[in-house]
Formats: structure tokens, C-alpha cells, sequence
């Protein structure tokens, strides 16, 4: 049975001598080459790039995200890991020269506070398998330390078994638990992944059912939540490709907020699930939006009425909230006059350099409304950053730096003249907070129209 390995922070011991982590020479001819991949732990990052020294862009990452896996050949290689500030301009935030070698994968993780981050190098020897994996664990919460189990699909907490303790920045190799004569690795299947504080036998993280069906190495990365909801446990699966598969807590509350974007009309709201499954009624004043609501994932229904004009009202709209996921509901008046509602899942992404903001139009009287994001020396012409073609009732999703903007909706009349629906001043969108942008309808603004940013 291999024995289990224990890796620290980045070393150069890791970089040279790590030759015992399974396999054999044999394996080489299998995987001749060396292999290098990049995933960013770094819970208030910005997208993080990767690149040879002299050379082009290899790849880039943000929270929680891989590059894909690249193929290089064995030796000394200087990296450059760099982020683009809001003026363009690269910043280099880490500069190393990393030894590769034949049969072996160097992963390579961005982790603790962006400000003074770690880049971390595991390595281990790649192995031929046949149905069955080999499985790695990662600590990315820092500060904390996690019992990991693992038990079949289906069995109970009561069956699983630990497989080790996770650690800030501290790499495992786990041991299967029933090793056969085929193999000591794991067999391809569906298993749970359980978390406890050490020694504790109190899960505070239970996943879905995971199906592990490729024969190949899987590192299983224990970090942290950010974005709309932060500071929750949550479980990566990086694999030798840049799609990272990302597990919620089984039990993870969700969270909601509601905009009222009518001008002169409170809105009374209710949030109905199953039996005690509902929020308090909310009364949210016209062209405000409400902080979060925490409450249990599950379907509800959603209805609102008017407290001064009844007449304004819908009942029994269906709303969804999975484990560990925020939205955003959008009450506005339909082309009709119709009271009804739209809603969206906000980020789950650090909202510290890159912004991801949700853009909505409300006005019936146009679709394929543009909203331009223009910096100060720009125009709507020279602006980088614009969402095209928003359809009334409509969200549509744009990243952008951290900076001051003026927001200018246009929209494109049968004869490709540009009409100026509103433009805002330069608004500043900087902070740490999930932004949503509405174009509406406004008596009070020369063109009827406005532009409001949210957050």
C-alpha cells in the first residue's frame, strides 16, 4: 500500500527531491514529459496569469478556477505571475524559476491574502491507472485545519473514514481505505466527502454525491467562500484539465435580496417555502434595494402587491435557491403596466480587483439597449467595457477592473440613430460589493429614462 505523504509550503526540497511519491522509472513511458498547471486559493485575488519569462501568456485563473494542464520539457523554468490593473497595465506579482521533470506534474497554487501572497509548488509522480484514481488534499482556509473523511455513496457519516487532517497550505496524498489486490489506489465510483474540526465528529461539511469517473490524479482543495456569500467551506476538485469542479456544503443556506424598482409604489413581499421554510414579509420601499436575506436552500414562491394600488400584484412566481447561492430579485412593471419580476445569481467570485456586474433593463419601450462603461478619458467610442444588446427584462453579466465609470445607456432606433436613454455621472465601482446596474423608466429625468447602480 503506498504510504502516505505529507507535503509543506513550497521548498526546494519539494522542487528537487520528490521522488518517492509513487511510481517508478517504468512510469516515464507513460509520461515522458514534465507538466505544469496553475490554480488560484487566494480568496481576494484578482484573475491571476501565468507566463515563461520572454515568452506569451500560458494561462490564467480566477478564485477558485485551474489553468488547464501544459506540457513542457524537463528543466528550470522562469514564471511571472501578473494581473491587469484598471489603467491596463500589468502588475507583476510574483516572480520564480521552478525545476521540472520528466513523469511529473508540478501544480503550482496562488493562496493566502492577495496583498502578500503564497505561490506554492507540489509535485508528484504521474502514474498510469486503470479504474482506479489517486486523490490529493489541499487546505486553503488559512487559519483553519480540517479532519477530511470519505465514505461510499450513500453510506452515512457513521461509515465513513478519515483519511487525514488538511492543514493552511498543507498537501496530502490520501490512502484508500480498501485497497485490493488490483490496486491500492481508489476505485472509479461516487463517494461523500465529509469535514470536521480535528478531532470533533461533527460534520461541518458535507458534499453532494461526487462522482470520481477518470482514471487519473485528483487534488481535492478545502477553501473558502467569497463574493455575495463569504466565509462558508467549500471543495474544489482540480483534475489535469482547467475545468475545476466546485461542491457546496449539502446543507448550505442560500441568500436573496429584492430591488423594488417602481418610482412611487411600496411594495409589500412575500417569500413562502414548505413548511418553515419562509422569510419574514418584507416591505420594500419604491427604488430600493434590500440587504441580503439569509435562508434555507429549497424552492419558494414569490408574490407582491402594493400597499397603496392592490391592483399592482403576482402571485406564486417560482424561485430557486441551491446550497450556497445568492440572488438578486428584480420587481418592475412589465410592457402592460403588469407588476412581475426577474431574478439572477449574483458572483460567488472576490469582488476586490475585477468586478462582475449584472446589468437589467426595465424600460419596455426598448430592446438592445447598450450600456457603455466609460473611464475619463474615454468616449462611448473609445470605452473598452460595454454590455450590447439588452433585451427588456432582461440581465446580462460584465467583469470590469475596479475604477470611476459614467454609465451612458444608448439605444439604436430603426434608422441607426443612437438615442441617449441617460448617462450617469463618474460613479466610483470599487468597492467589495456585488454591483447591479437597471436602466428604467423616471419621471424624474429630461429624457424619461435613468441609470441607477446598485449595490
Amino acid at each position: 500500500m503506498r504510504s502516505k505523504l505529507s507535503y509543506s509550503l513550497l521548498t526546494a526540497v519539494l522542487a528537487l527531491g520528490l521522488s518517492a511519491c509513487g511510481g517508478s522509472d517504468d512510469d516515464n513511458a507513460d509520461f515522458p514529459d514534465s507538466y505544469l498547471q496553475f490554480y488560484n486559493g487566494s480568496p481576494n485575488s484578482a484573475v491571476t496569469s501565468l507566463r515563461e519569462v520572454d515568452e506569451g501568456v500560458i494561462g490564467s485563473a480566477s478564485y477558485g478556477d485551474s489553468t488547464a494542464l501544459f506540457t513542457r520539457d524537463a528543466g528550470d523554468v522562469d514564471l511571472e505571475f501578473f494581473r491587469t490593473d484598471s489603467d491596463d497595465q500589468e502588475v507583476i506579482v510574483d516572480e520564480r524559476t521552478i525545476n521540472l521533470r520528466d513523469g511529473q506534474k508540478s501544480l503550482i497554487v496562488l493562496s493566502g491574502d492577495f496583498s502578500t501572497p503564497s505561490f506554492n509548488e507540489y509535485t508528484y509522480q504521474r502514474e498510469e491507472l486503470e479504474n482506479h484514481f489517486r486523490l490529493f488534499a489541499l487546505g486553503l482556509v488559512e487559519g483553519q485545519s480540517f479532519d477530511l473523511y470519505m465514505s461510499d455513496s450513500g453510506a452515512p457519516f457513521t461509515a465513513a473514514n478519515q483519511l487525514g487532517t488538511v492543514s493552511f497550505d498543507g498537501f496530502e496524498e490520501l490512502v484508500y481505505w480498501d485497497g485490493d489486490s488490483d490496486s491500492d489506489d481508489f476505485d472509479e465510483g461516487e463517494y461523500t466527502v465529509y469535514l470536521t474540526t480535528p478531532g470533533s465528529q461533527d460534520v461541518i461539511f458535507e458534499s453532494p454525491t461526487i462522482n470520481f469517473a477518470f482514471a487519473t490524479e485528483y487534488v481535492l482543495a478545502v477553501r473558502s467562500t467569497s463574493g455575495a456569500i463569504q466565509n462558508e467551506v467549500e471543495v474544489d476538485l482540480i483534475i489535469n484539465s482547467s475545468q475545476v469542479s466546485n461542491f457546496a456544503d449539502v446543507d448550505a443556506d442560500s441568500q436573496f435580496r429584492l430591488y423594488n424598482s417602481l418610482d412611487a409604489e411600496e411594495l409589500t413581499v412575500e417569500f413562502d417555502g414548505n413548511n418553515d421554510n419562509s422569510a419574514p414579509d418584507q416591505i420594500v420601499a419604491a427604488n430600493t434595494i434590500t440587504p441580503f436575506t439569509e435562508i434555507e436552500f429549497g424552492d419558494y414562491r414569490l408574490s407582491a402587491v402594493g400597499n397603496t394600488d392592490s391592483s399592482l400584484n403576482f402571485n406564486n412566481r417560482l424561485v430557486t435557491l441551491n446550497q450556497g447561492e445568492s440572488k438578486a430579485i428584480v420587481v418592475y412593471q412589465d410592457a402592460d403596466g403588469s407588476l412581475t419580476s426577474l431574478s439572477f445569481e449574483e458572483s460567488n467570485l472576490p469582488q476586490v480587483f475585477d468586478k462582475q456586474v449584472q446589468a437589467v433593463n426595465l424600460v419596455p419601450d426598448f430592446i438592445d439597449v447598450d450600456l457603455y462603461f466609460v473611464r475619463k478619458d474615454e468616449t462611448i467610442e473609445s470605452a473598452e467595457f460595454l454590455i450590447s444588446s439588452i433585451d427588456f427584462g432582461e440581465n446580462k453579466t460584465l467583469s470590469l477592473p475596479s475604477d470611476f465609470y459614467e454609465l451612458v445607456a444608448v439605444f439604436d432606433d430603426n434608422e441607426d440613430t443612437q438615442v441617449l436613454l441617460d448617462r450617469t455621472e463618474l460613479l466610483g465601482i470599487n468597492e467589495e460589493e456585488n454591483y447591479i446596474v437597471t436602466i428604467e423608466k423616471t419621471d424624474d429625468s429630461p429624457t424619461g429614462f435613468k441609470v441607477s447602480l446598485l449595490f
